[in-house]
């Protein structure tokens, strides 16, 4: 799970050995300070993610939740860090490639390409 939130963008993974536990990592390290400020952070240059912590799934779950509850802004690119809007913004540009057109336009494409009357 892609998690881009106020306060950091994550990757939440399960563990590859303890079903019990997530794997939170991120690019930055205040990232995951910020929701699990006491984890065991640990640092490593040979992945995507810089920084990565294990955490158990209810932890990680019980959090975001707390953040979602949270949540008193009406627009998320406003909300976020000053050092983070181009991010996000990219972010927000990339899922809007991504939207599937309007039914009747995909009706009105089909009967071009196949002239259905």
């Amino acid at each position: 799970m892609y998690l881009f939130a106020q306060h950091g963008i994550l990757s939440i993974v399960a563990h590859n050995k303890k079903p019990d536990m997530l794997m939170v990592r991120s690019v930055a390290r205040r990232d995951i300070e910020h929701y699990w400020p006491s984890a065991k952070i640990v640092r490593t240059d040979d992945g995507d993610y810089r920084f990565r912590t294990r955490l158990p799934r209810d932890e990680v779950a019980a959090r975001i939740a707390q953040a979602v509850a949270a949540i008193d802004y009406p627009k998320v690119k406003p909300a976020v860090a000053k050092d983070r809007k181009h991010t996000y913004f990219t972010v927000w540009d990339t899922m809007m490639s991504c939207k599937m057109p309007e039914p009747r336009f995909v009706l009105e494409a089909f009967r071009v390409v196949a002239k259905v009357p």
